[in-house]
């Protein structure tokens, strides 16, 4: 496993960097917000306890080569949005799921779009430390605002996977969406 720094990454708005303790009121302010999380595969938190274990989840997938997530700032303010990255990827298929979440306060701005966006052209650069052909998105068939974000960077609906995640004591279908790299690339 190579030993990598974590990327800091800069878009037009936006700062994706590593996420810190200190982003752990907003990270619970995302997750305990039933509106946010209605369309995400995660039981609501009830205390900021969550927030801290799931910030050293992230770093963990990262410290292991397993994943990446990113927190999303604003790049003039530095205020936190919201997270991005690759809640998994396999050096053996070549593939990654991507997964990401925004502050309902920043929704319909093209944040997560910008965010998204930017981190599919990173982890298909010939500079990633390994060569990635396929990147997924599960979906929630209710979340109609995050299938638009992922159609419009060129992911397709393969498929509904029938009883696919189970929370809040109940399966749920996931709609399976994914672009290849001889896709994106010829945007």
């Amino acid at each position: 496993m190579p030993n990598l720094a974590f990327p800091i990454i800069e878009t037009q708005r936006l700062l994706l960097n590593r996420l810190t303790k200190l982003d752990r009121e907003p990270l619970y302010a995302i997750f305990s917000d039933p509106k946010i999380i209605e369309h995400y595969d995660v039981e609501r938190f009830k205390s900021i306890a969550e927030a801290d274990r799931l910030i050293e989840y992230f770093d963990a997938r990262f410290d292991s080569n397993t994943g990446i997530r990113w927190a999303i700032r604003d790049k003039s303010s530095g205020e936190f949005l919201g997270t991005c990255g690759f809640t998994n990827w396999n050096e053996f298929d070549h593939s990654a799921v991507v997964g990401y979440e925004l502050s309902k306060d920043y929704w319909g701005k093209g944040y997560a779009t910008e965010a998204v966006a930017t981190i599919l052209n990173f982890i298909f650069d010939e500079s990633f430390h390994f060569y990635v052909h396929r990147v997924e998105a599960l979906i929630l068939p209710s979340n109609k605002p995050s299938e638009k974000l992922v159609k419009s960077l060129g992911f397709r609906l393969e498929g509904t996977l029938r009883g696919k995640c189970y929370w809040n004591n109940d399966f749920h279908d996931m709609n399976m969406f994914a672009v290849l790299r001889t896709e994106q690339l010829k945007k």
